[in-house]
Protein backbone atom coordinates (compact mmCIF):
# COMPACT_ATOMS: atom_id res chain seq x y z
CA UNK A 1 0.00 0.00 0.00
CA UNK A 2 1.14 3.45 -0.52
CA UNK A 3 0.67 6.69 1.25
CA UNK A 4 -2.70 7.66 -0.02
CA UNK A 5 -3.27 5.40 1.94
CA UNK A 6 -4.16 1.90 0.18
CA UNK A 7 -2.99 0.98 -2.80
CA UNK A 8 -3.65 1.20 -7.05
CA UNK A 9 -4.61 -2.23 -7.84
CA UNK A 10 -6.26 -5.79 -6.26
CA UNK A 11 -5.86 -9.01 -7.98
CA UNK A 12 -8.42 -11.37 -6.23
CA UNK A 13 -7.82 -14.82 -7.13
CA UNK A 14 -10.89 -16.49 -7.83
CA UNK A 15 -11.65 -20.72 -6.97
CA UNK A 16 -15.70 -19.76 -6.59
CA UNK A 17 -15.69 -21.45 -3.07
CA UNK A 18 -16.97 -19.76 -0.22
CA UNK A 19 -13.43 -18.77 0.73
CA UNK A 20 -12.95 -17.16 -2.54
CA UNK A 21 -15.92 -15.18 -1.70
CA UNK A 22 -14.67 -13.91 1.86
CA UNK A 23 -11.46 -12.92 0.21
CA UNK A 24 -13.46 -11.16 -2.41
CA UNK A 25 -15.53 -9.42 0.01
CA UNK A 26 -11.94 -8.28 1.89
CA UNK A 27 -10.77 -6.86 -1.36
CA UNK A 28 -13.85 -4.71 -2.10
CA UNK A 29 -13.46 -3.31 1.64
CA UNK A 30 -9.86 -2.50 0.91
CA UNK A 31 -10.69 -1.13 -2.79
CA UNK A 32 -13.55 1.44 -1.06
CA UNK A 33 -10.87 2.51 1.41
CA UNK A 34 -8.55 3.02 -0.81
CA UNK A 35 -9.93 3.59 -4.57
CA UNK A 36 -7.90 0.55 -5.82
CA UNK A 37 -9.24 -1.07 -8.78
CA UNK A 38 -10.06 -4.63 -8.82
CA UNK A 39 -9.29 -7.25 -10.93
CA UNK A 40 -10.91 -10.81 -10.65
CA UNK A 41 -8.70 -13.91 -11.43
CA UNK A 42 -9.90 -17.11 -12.27
CA UNK A 43 -7.45 -20.08 -13.31
CA UNK A 44 -8.20 -23.08 -15.62
CA UNK A 45 -6.14 -25.96 -16.66
CA UNK A 46 -3.87 -26.05 -19.99
CA UNK A 47 -5.82 -28.62 -22.01
CA UNK A 48 -2.70 -28.20 -24.76
CA UNK A 49 -0.87 -30.40 -22.48
CA UNK A 50 -3.47 -33.58 -22.10
CA UNK A 51 -2.53 -36.67 -23.56
CA UNK A 52 -6.06 -37.84 -22.71
CA UNK A 53 -7.62 -35.82 -25.87
CA UNK A 54 -7.08 -35.07 -29.43
CA UNK A 55 -6.32 -31.42 -30.69
CA UNK A 56 -10.15 -30.63 -31.20
CA UNK A 57 -11.23 -31.86 -28.01
CA UNK A 58 -8.79 -30.19 -26.18
CA UNK A 59 -10.15 -26.79 -27.99
CA UNK A 60 -13.54 -27.82 -27.12
CA UNK A 61 -12.72 -28.43 -23.46
CA UNK A 62 -10.83 -25.16 -23.12
CA UNK A 63 -13.24 -23.30 -24.61
CA UNK A 64 -15.67 -24.26 -22.13
CA UNK A 65 -14.26 -23.92 -19.30
CA UNK A 66 -12.92 -20.08 -20.33
CA UNK A 67 -16.58 -19.66 -21.39
CA UNK A 68 -17.93 -21.07 -17.91
CA UNK A 69 -15.30 -18.95 -16.23
CA UNK A 70 -16.10 -15.76 -17.32
CA UNK A 71 -19.79 -16.17 -17.41
CA UNK A 72 -19.57 -16.82 -13.34
CA UNK A 73 -17.10 -13.71 -13.32
CA UNK A 74 -19.40 -11.46 -15.31
CA UNK A 75 -21.86 -13.03 -12.86
CA UNK A 76 -20.06 -12.18 -9.81
CA UNK A 77 -19.20 -8.32 -10.21
CA UNK A 78 -23.40 -8.13 -10.99
CA UNK A 79 -23.85 -9.26 -7.58
CA UNK A 80 -21.60 -7.20 -5.63
CA UNK A 81 -23.45 -4.31 -6.84
CA UNK A 82 -20.01 -2.15 -6.73
CA UNK A 83 -20.89 0.68 -9.38
CA UNK A 84 -18.20 2.65 -7.44
CA UNK A 85 -15.52 0.28 -8.12
CA UNK A 86 -13.10 -0.06 -11.48
CA UNK A 87 -13.91 -4.25 -11.66
CA UNK A 88 -12.17 -6.27 -14.39
CA UNK A 89 -11.78 -9.67 -14.44
CA UNK A 90 -9.42 -12.24 -16.29
CA UNK A 91 -9.56 -15.98 -17.07
CA UNK A 92 -5.56 -17.50 -16.43
CA UNK A 93 -4.41 -20.60 -18.20
CA UNK A 94 -1.51 -22.79 -16.33
CA UNK A 95 -0.32 -23.20 -12.93
CA UNK A 96 -2.46 -20.96 -10.43
CA UNK A 97 0.48 -19.72 -8.58
CA UNK A 98 2.49 -18.84 -11.95
CA UNK A 99 -0.31 -17.14 -13.56
CA UNK A 100 -0.94 -15.18 -11.08
CA UNK A 101 2.61 -14.19 -11.02
CA UNK A 102 2.88 -13.48 -14.11
CA UNK A 103 -0.41 -11.53 -13.88
CA UNK A 104 1.08 -9.48 -11.36
CA UNK A 105 4.22 -8.74 -13.09
CA UNK A 106 2.61 -7.44 -16.14
CA UNK A 107 0.08 -5.01 -14.72
CA UNK A 108 1.97 -4.29 -11.38
CA UNK A 109 -1.08 -5.28 -8.60
CA UNK A 110 0.49 -3.51 -5.29
CA UNK A 111 -1.68 -7.02 -3.72
CA UNK A 112 -2.91 -10.95 -4.47
CA UNK A 113 -6.41 -11.48 -2.23
CA UNK A 114 -7.03 -15.61 -1.94
CA UNK A 115 -8.84 -17.69 -0.17
CA UNK A 116 -8.11 -21.22 1.95
CA UNK A 117 -10.44 -23.77 3.08
CA UNK A 118 -10.43 -25.82 6.21
CA UNK A 119 -11.37 -25.70 9.43
CA UNK A 120 -8.89 -25.42 11.93
CA UNK A 121 -6.07 -26.07 9.84
CA UNK A 122 -5.10 -24.04 6.87
CA UNK A 123 -5.73 -25.79 3.34
CA UNK A 124 -4.79 -24.01 0.46
CA UNK A 125 -6.71 -22.78 -2.22
CA UNK A 126 -6.96 -24.21 -5.98
CA UNK A 127 -3.96 -26.67 -5.54
CA UNK A 128 -1.97 -28.46 -3.27
CA UNK A 129 0.85 -25.50 -1.68
CA UNK A 130 -0.71 -22.71 -4.14
CA UNK A 131 -0.99 -20.10 -1.24
CA UNK A 132 2.52 -21.38 0.01
CA UNK A 133 4.08 -20.71 -3.79
CA UNK A 134 2.42 -17.34 -4.07
CA UNK A 135 3.62 -16.35 -0.60
CA UNK A 136 7.47 -17.16 -1.58
CA UNK A 137 7.28 -16.52 -5.28
CA UNK A 138 4.64 -13.75 -5.86
CA UNK A 139 6.46 -10.10 -6.19
CA UNK A 140 3.23 -8.48 -4.07
CA UNK A 141 1.66 -8.49 -0.82
CA UNK A 142 -0.71 -11.42 -0.12
CA UNK A 143 -3.43 -11.93 1.76
CA UNK A 144 -5.10 -15.22 2.63
CA UNK A 145 -8.31 -15.07 3.95
CA UNK A 146 -10.57 -17.76 5.96
CA UNK A 147 -13.87 -17.98 4.87
CA UNK A 148 -14.76 -17.25 8.57
CA UNK A 149 -13.00 -14.12 8.83
CA UNK A 150 -14.82 -11.17 9.74
CA UNK A 151 -14.91 -8.25 7.84
CA UNK A 152 -13.02 -5.72 8.05
CA UNK A 153 -10.74 -7.00 10.31
CA UNK A 154 -10.89 -5.39 13.88
CA UNK A 155 -7.63 -6.66 15.36
CA UNK A 156 -4.66 -6.91 13.52
CA UNK A 157 -1.58 -8.21 14.83
CA UNK A 158 2.07 -7.41 13.03
CA UNK A 159 5.24 -9.82 13.94
CA UNK A 160 7.95 -7.58 13.18
CA UNK A 161 11.69 -8.32 13.30
CA UNK A 162 12.81 -4.98 13.58
CA UNK A 163 14.29 -5.55 9.84
CA UNK A 164 13.13 -3.08 6.62
CA UNK A 165 10.61 -5.46 5.80
CA UNK A 166 9.37 -5.80 9.29
CA UNK A 167 9.20 -1.96 9.57
CA UNK A 168 7.22 -2.24 5.94
CA UNK A 169 4.74 -5.12 7.46
CA UNK A 170 4.40 -3.28 10.56
CA UNK A 171 3.16 0.31 8.66
CA UNK A 172 0.52 -1.39 6.32
CA UNK A 173 -1.27 -3.54 9.54
CA UNK A 174 -1.14 -0.02 10.96
CA UNK A 175 -2.88 1.71 8.55
CA UNK A 176 -5.25 -1.31 7.82
CA UNK A 177 -6.28 -1.12 11.13
CA UNK A 178 -6.48 2.63 10.86
CA UNK A 179 -9.08 2.02 8.43
CA UNK A 180 -10.75 -0.63 9.91
CA UNK A 181 -11.28 1.39 13.30
CA UNK A 182 -9.83 -1.62 14.88
CA UNK A 183 -7.00 -2.50 16.82
CA UNK A 184 -3.26 -2.94 16.11
CA UNK A 185 -1.10 -5.16 18.39
CA UNK A 186 2.78 -4.95 17.73
CA UNK A 187 4.84 -8.59 18.42
CA UNK A 188 8.32 -9.12 18.44
CA UNK A 189 9.32 -12.39 19.80
CA UNK A 190 12.77 -13.04 21.08
CA UNK A 191 14.44 -15.89 20.00
CA UNK A 192 17.43 -17.51 22.20
CA UNK A 193 19.01 -19.25 19.11
CA UNK A 194 19.43 -16.13 16.78
CA UNK A 195 20.93 -13.56 19.45
CA UNK A 196 23.01 -11.71 18.15
CA UNK A 197 26.71 -12.63 19.63
CA UNK A 198 27.89 -8.96 19.48
CA UNK A 199 25.23 -8.37 22.50
CA UNK A 200 25.50 -11.30 23.59
CA UNK A 201 29.50 -10.23 24.14
CA UNK A 202 28.21 -6.90 26.22
CA UNK A 203 26.36 -8.43 28.56
CA UNK A 204 28.41 -7.74 31.87
CA UNK A 205 29.61 -10.66 33.96
CA UNK A 206 27.13 -12.16 36.98
CA UNK A 207 24.08 -10.50 34.68
CA UNK A 208 20.83 -11.87 33.71
CA UNK A 209 21.04 -13.16 30.47
CA UNK A 210 17.81 -13.12 29.64
CA UNK A 211 17.07 -9.87 31.68
CA UNK A 212 19.96 -8.11 29.77
CA UNK A 213 18.20 -9.24 26.98
CA UNK A 214 14.66 -8.20 27.18
CA UNK A 215 15.68 -4.60 27.81
CA UNK A 216 17.89 -4.11 24.79
CA UNK A 217 14.65 -6.24 22.62
CA UNK A 218 12.42 -3.56 24.89
CA UNK A 219 14.43 -0.30 23.92
CA UNK A 220 14.73 -1.68 20.13
CA UNK A 221 10.55 -1.90 20.08
CA UNK A 222 10.54 1.14 21.42
CA UNK A 223 12.83 3.01 18.93
CA UNK A 224 10.84 0.84 16.00
CA UNK A 225 7.80 1.94 17.25
CA UNK A 226 8.87 5.53 17.06
CA UNK A 227 9.89 4.91 13.02
CA UNK A 228 6.12 3.83 12.98
CA UNK A 229 5.09 7.99 13.44
CA UNK A 230 1.87 7.72 15.63
CA UNK A 231 1.07 8.45 19.21
CA UNK A 232 2.17 4.95 21.03
CA UNK A 233 -1.00 4.67 22.34
CA UNK A 234 -2.82 3.51 19.26
CA UNK A 235 -0.59 0.35 19.30
CA UNK A 236 -0.61 -2.37 22.07
CA UNK A 237 2.99 -3.53 22.05
CA UNK A 238 3.49 -7.36 22.53
CA UNK A 239 7.55 -8.18 23.28
CA UNK A 240 7.85 -12.77 24.51
CA UNK A 241 10.54 -15.11 24.35
CA UNK A 242 10.70 -18.32 22.37
CA UNK A 243 9.83 -19.56 18.83
CA UNK A 244 8.36 -16.92 16.78
CA UNK A 245 5.73 -19.10 14.70
CA UNK A 246 4.59 -20.68 18.55
CA UNK A 247 4.69 -17.11 19.55
CA UNK A 248 2.83 -16.05 17.48
CA UNK A 249 -0.07 -17.76 17.35
CA UNK A 250 0.02 -18.15 20.51
CA UNK A 251 -0.45 -14.13 21.33
CA UNK A 252 -2.89 -14.09 18.22
CA UNK A 253 -5.31 -16.29 19.76
CA UNK A 254 -5.02 -14.83 23.38
CA UNK A 255 -5.53 -10.87 21.61
CA UNK A 256 -7.94 -12.72 19.08
CA UNK A 257 -6.58 -11.35 15.90
CA UNK A 258 -8.38 -11.03 12.88
CA UNK A 259 -5.28 -10.55 10.81
CA UNK A 260 -1.88 -11.57 11.07
CA UNK A 261 0.39 -9.27 9.47
CA UNK A 262 4.19 -10.41 8.99
CA UNK A 263 6.83 -9.96 6.38
CA UNK A 264 8.73 -12.04 4.14
CA UNK A 265 12.30 -12.24 3.57
CA UNK A 266 14.00 -11.00 6.69
CA UNK A 267 16.89 -12.27 9.14
CA UNK A 268 17.60 -14.76 6.30
CA UNK A 269 17.99 -12.14 4.15
CA UNK A 270 18.23 -15.15 0.90
CA UNK A 271 15.38 -13.65 -1.61
CA UNK A 272 12.35 -15.97 -1.65
CA UNK A 273 13.08 -17.32 1.36
CA UNK A 274 10.41 -16.75 4.52
CA UNK A 275 11.72 -15.04 7.64
CA UNK A 276 13.05 -18.05 8.85
CA UNK A 277 10.35 -20.35 7.19
CA UNK A 278 7.85 -18.36 10.41
CA UNK A 279 5.29 -17.33 7.48
CA UNK A 280 4.87 -20.36 6.54
CA UNK A 281 4.63 -21.95 9.86
CA UNK A 282 1.73 -18.95 10.87
CA UNK A 283 -0.02 -19.93 7.33
CA UNK A 284 -0.42 -23.64 8.58
CA UNK A 285 -1.01 -22.80 12.36
CA UNK A 286 -3.26 -19.95 13.25
CA UNK A 287 -6.93 -19.91 12.16
CA UNK A 288 -7.16 -16.19 11.32
CA UNK A 289 -6.18 -14.44 8.04
CA UNK A 290 -2.45 -13.66 6.73
CA UNK A 291 -1.30 -10.75 5.20
CA UNK A 292 2.58 -11.43 4.28
CA UNK A 293 4.72 -8.07 2.34
CA UNK A 294 7.48 -8.68 0.37
CA UNK A 295 10.83 -6.83 0.61
CA UNK A 296 11.55 -4.07 -1.58
CA UNK A 297 14.22 -6.07 -2.87
CA UNK A 298 12.49 -9.06 -3.20
CA UNK A 299 13.21 -10.50 -6.92
CA UNK A 300 10.57 -13.00 -8.03
CA UNK A 301 12.07 -16.46 -9.44
CA UNK A 302 9.50 -16.62 -11.86
CA UNK A 303 10.27 -15.02 -15.18
CA UNK A 304 7.88 -12.33 -16.35
CA UNK A 305 5.88 -13.19 -19.37
CA UNK A 306 6.91 -11.06 -22.68
CA UNK A 307 3.43 -10.91 -24.25
CA UNK A 308 1.15 -10.17 -21.00
CA UNK A 309 -2.66 -10.90 -21.34
CA UNK A 310 -5.03 -8.09 -20.07
CA UNK A 311 -7.72 -8.00 -17.99
CA UNK A 312 -11.51 -7.41 -19.40
CA UNK A 313 -13.53 -4.63 -18.39
CA UNK A 314 -16.52 -5.96 -15.81
CA UNK A 315 -18.88 -3.83 -16.95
Amino acid sequence: MNDRPGCDRILVALDFSLSATAALKQAVWLARQTGAALVLAHAIPDFSKSVYWGPHEREINQRTLHDRAETTMRRIIVDLNATDLDVKFRTIVGEPFVEITHAVQADGDHIVFAGTRGAGKWEQFLAGSTAKRLIRKCPSSVWIVKAESPLPPKIVLAATDFSDVGLKAAKEGLKIAQQASGEFHLLHVIDSRDVPEDLISRIPAGSSFRQEISEEATRRLKAFLDLLGVDRKQIQMHLSWGIPSQEIWRISQHQGADLIVIGTVGRSGIKGVLLGNTAEKVLDTCDCSILTVKADDFVSPIKPLSTPVHAHSGV
